[in-house]
């Protein structure tokens, strides 16, 4: 396996929107999306390596659409860019993902990386098994 072969992987995971994740608009609470966006970012990275990753940066957040109570959210990771220090995931929530009224809510990609014991970024070795 080579490091375009781990281009190609996805990760994602479902949520059911409920009441304690509502705004006070009544909608999907934004920081509760970015905060799933960074859980299943961080588990396509330790799918890839094996090894422990930290986030270093979440960049170009877009809010695209509400969610709204009960629907199901998914979060979709897919590599942008692996390089030899960092990772970059770009994910995307879409509401309703089975249905007619599916819609993408919110985009963004998410920067991982490895520490070494002094907390400095190192070489992140990808799992080519």
């Amino acid at each position: 396996m080579t490091v375009e072969d781990l281009m190609q992987r996805t990760w994602s995971k479902r949520y059911v929107v409920d009441e304690t994740m509502l705004n006070c608009n009544n909608t999907l609470f934004g920081g509760r999306v970015m905060a799933w966006m960074d859980k299943v970012g961080h588990e396509l990275s330790l799918e890839l390596t094996h090894q422990t990753t930290c986030t270093s940066s979440a960049d170009k957040i877009r809010f695209r659409s509400p969610g709204y109570l009960g629907e199901t959210i998914e979060v979709i990771a897919k590599p942008s860019e692996l390089g030899p220090v960092k990772m970059i995931m770009e994910l995307t929530a879409v509401a309703d993902p089975d249905g007619e009224n599916r819609r993408v809510i919110l985009t963004g990609y998410y920067t991982f990386i490895q520490l070494d014991e002094k907390g400095r970024p190192h070489r992140i070795n990808y799992f080519l098994d």
